[in-house]
């Protein structure tokens, strides 16, 4: 049950030795690039830093949500990358084990897809809901537990 629109299994690191921010960021872009839904690597991740030297992504809970617009992007999509061993994400030394990229494109109109990332981004807010997608074990477990999010009303 993926949900071509957003996630695929494709876009999913599970079980990775990650020790920082810059590698986990890359990584994610070799996905996003890899299915097509960033078209240039490289300006792509300027567009990721800059937004992120707006405002803080760690969301706590061993969360992190890197996230911005950019004129790379082609179509709006979700990356994960899940450790089992927390590396820290950024100067304040605040862990990490999961980390979800949300990317738009620029001027983007696709309202039924901004609703669903809305929806995504709003539930991971919620302790629990975040306890949950790190004890998840394979990509299918995600995907699903993604998707019954965006399913909610």
């Amino acid at each position: 049950m993926e949900d071509e629109n957003l996630i695929s299994e494709d876009n999913i690191l599970l079980n990775i030795k990650l020790n920082s921010k810059e590698e986990v960021i890359n990584k994610l872009s070799d996905l996003l690039v890899n299915s097509k839904a960033v078209s240039e690597k490289e300006g792509f991740i300027k567009d990721i830093y800059e937004r992120e030297s707006r405002g803080f992504t760690y969301a706590g809970d061993y969360l992190a949500i890197p996230h911005g617009w950019s004129e790379y992007v082609i179509k709006p999509a979700m990356a994960i990358a899940k450790t089992d061993t927390a590396f820290a994400w950024d100067k304040d030394g605040n862990l990490v084990k999961l980390v979800i990229m949300f990317v738009i494109p620029e001027n983007t109109e696709m309202e039924n897809n901004l609703k669903k990332i809305g929806k995504i981004f709003s539930a991971l807010g919620d302790t629990k809901l975040v306890k949950k997608l790190l004890k998840l074990n394979t990509k299918k477990e995600i995907i699903e537990f993604i998707c019954s999010i965006t399913k909610t009303n």
